[in-house]
């Protein structure tokens, strides 16, 4: 997996709002998700999503969102 196409991640999608960028790397999908986790709606993550953002983090050595 080498990018992410955002149009597949509801959530992600959500959380990239100021852009229209479609494709990211894995890594910066990961920043996305840990720089803007306090605006995820957890409830609306979809299993799919969920095992995105667990394998990202596996990939990289962890999760670490950033609080608000």
């Amino acid at each position: 997996m080498n990018t992410i196409d955002r149009k597949q991640y509801p959530e992600l999608d959500r959380l990239l709002w100021d852009t229209q960028t479609r494709f990211l790397a894995e890594k910066d999908a990961l920043d996305v998700y840990e720089r803007r986790w306090p605006f995820v709606d957890k409830t609306k993550l979809t299993e799919t999503e969920r095992l995105l953002i667990q394998q990202l983090a596996n990939r990289a050595g962890g999760f670490l969102p950033v609080r608000a």
